[in-house]
């Protein structure tokens, strides 16, 4: 996710071929880059560059089981079905967000690979809405990792600055943890 801010606010909106002839020089500056969070209340956009073909990224982003216990907050997962290009899969969330309990939660997942997929919460514990959007936006030197993402949980009302701040600490983690499994290779 950079100081740049190459990912949201430069590419958000450009059409594929505007983003892959992006000036070389912000590439360049984003490559280290770490990832950038933009969004709060629930609504959030977080982006990284990593220096990897688009294939290699999607084939990280869809091992969907192989995030469990890799990613800070997603203990379980487990593909339910798959029916062509859509895949129900449950996931069990632990993180300092969830106040240490263990969420259950069930998401019809959409691919379109390798640039794109959707996800929405089927049923789930304590989330009355979870849904997001990754995106794989190919640039010169590798890809731009977008993640947008809305999330309304079940808290009171007092605890729901603090259940932002630490799920926008999670976002962080999480967006710096998949750009190194993506150029691990």
């Amino acid at each position: 996710m950079a100081a740049v801010l190459l990912s949201v606010a430069g590419l958000s909106g450009w059409p594929q071929a505007q983003a892959a002839a992006a000036p070389a020089v912000l590439i360049a500056q984003a490559s280290g880059a770490k990832p950038t969070l933009q969004g709060s209340q629930g609504n959030y956009t977080a982006s990284v560059f990593v220096a990897v073909p688009a294939k290699r990224a999607w084939a990280v982003l869809v091992n969907y089981e192989a995030m469990a216990g890799v990613m800070p907050d997603i203990k379980e997962a487990k593909v339910l079905r798959r029916n062509g290009s859509v895949v129900e899969l449950q996931q069990t969330y632990q993180a300092p967000y969830t106040f240490g309990q263990r969420i259950k939660a069930v998401l019809t997942m959409r691919e379109q690979p390798p640039r794109q997929l959707s996800y929405e919460l089927v049923r789930g514990e304590k989330i009355q809405q979870l849904r997001g959007t990754w995106t794989i936006i190919s640039v010169n030197g590798g890809v731009i990792v977008r993640h947008q993402i809305q999330i309304d949980p079940v808290v009171p009302g007092f605890v729901r600055p603090l259940y932002y701040e630490l799920t926008e600490a999670n976002l962080r983690q999480s967006m710096a943890i998949l750009k190194r499994l993506m150029e691990q290779g």
